[in-house]
């Protein structure tokens, strides 16, 4: 690994409740990204800006595989959700 490079779980830890553009470096056996680059990251109320520079690095590295990945909880505490 790069030393820039980092394991999501680490990206998670590092940046809670966070948007994080991510440029992938390696996949899990299912193909997920399990370590990358960082590009970006910002709070909640960001999301509109980040969207943006996701874009933008999209453009300028348009070999890059990126990803945008919010690292808090998707259901907030004390909602429920029936499959």
């Amino acid at each position: 690994m790069n030393p820039k490079e980092q394991r999501m779980t680490d990206l998670e830890a590092q940046y809670p409740d966070q948007w994080v553009i991510i440029q992938v470096t390696g996949r899990d056996r299912y193909g997920r990204a399990s370590q990358g680059i960082v590009i970006a990251h910002g709070g909640e109320g960001e999301k509109e800006g980040m969207a943006e520079k996701h874009i933008d690095f999209g453009k300028a590295n348009p070999d890059a595989v990126t990803y945008l990945h919010w690292t808090g909880r998707l259901i907030p505490e004390g909602l429920g959700v029936i499959l």
